[in-house]
């Protein structure tokens, strides 16, 4: 199943991945941001349903600029609101963005071409262009938008962003997702069951968090 999920993920195409019981218990799509265009977009929104998320690691986000929005809210005296979710960990969100030449941000096209050029400045840092990926970031987006960045703590947190990231390195694509969590009709988490379902009438897979985790460790990944 790793295998598979890892090889579709390769191919642009769109995977799930089950975090585990004892944290969210919920469901992510997940698909490669260079792959999005806006028939993705128009699927994730009524297909899945959940927050359409932009994912890259923490380093990166550095990198441009970018910290954990925990971080800002305390440093600009909202402390009485930064508190940790239910599940326990810091939440991974950056800012939102959008990018320039969008219309309103919230449009699937919109969104598709925020997603498909922030792939794109992943690129360039990833490639060690780190001064004109930052130019680029700063020059093409503005905040805040309707995308939003979340950064990944490969290593130390064990949610869909970092599951998602850990997937990219074993499929040897830059670390630029994105993820959306699957919801059922009455608004509540879509069962693992359900989304098998989905699953394989999409030709895809679920992956579990736990095989991810296992499989990474068994590559000296983390």
């Amino acid at each position: 199943m790793i295998h598979e999920a890892i090889n579709l993920l390769r191919q642009g195409r769109i995977i799930f991945i089950h975090d585990s019981e004892d944290r969210e218990n919920e469901v992510d799509a997940v698909i490669r941001a260079d792959a999005v265009n806006t028939a993705t977009i128009t699927w994730l929104r009524k297909y899945a349903g959940g927050l359409i998320c932009f994912v890259t690691d923490e380093a990166i986000g550095r990198q441009l600029g970018l910290g954990f929005m925990s971080e800002l809210l305390r440093n600009a005296g909202f402390n009485g609101l930064v508190k940790r979710p239910g599940y326990g960990d810091d939440p991974a969100f950056s800012i939102y963005v959008n990018h320039v030449n969008t219309k309103t941000g919230i449009r699937d096209n919109d969104k598709a071409l925020t997603i498909s050029r922030l792939a794109d400045v992943v690129k360039v840092a990833v490639g060690g262009e780190v001064s004109r990926a930052r130019d680029l970031f700063y020059r093409e987006f503005y905040a805040p938008g309707h995308v939003p960045i979340l950064l990944g703590r490969v290593g130390r947190r064990f949610g869909h962003t970092e599951l998602s990231l850990i997937l990219a390195k074993m499929a040897n694509i830059p670390p630029a997702l994105v993820i959306t969590e699957v919801l059922s009709d009455d608004g509540s988490a879509a069962s693992v069951d359900y989304v098998r379902e989905v699953a394989s009438r999409m030709g895809s897979v679920v992956v579990a968090g736990h095989d991810i985790i296992n499989h990474a460790r068994e590559l000296s990944i983390i």
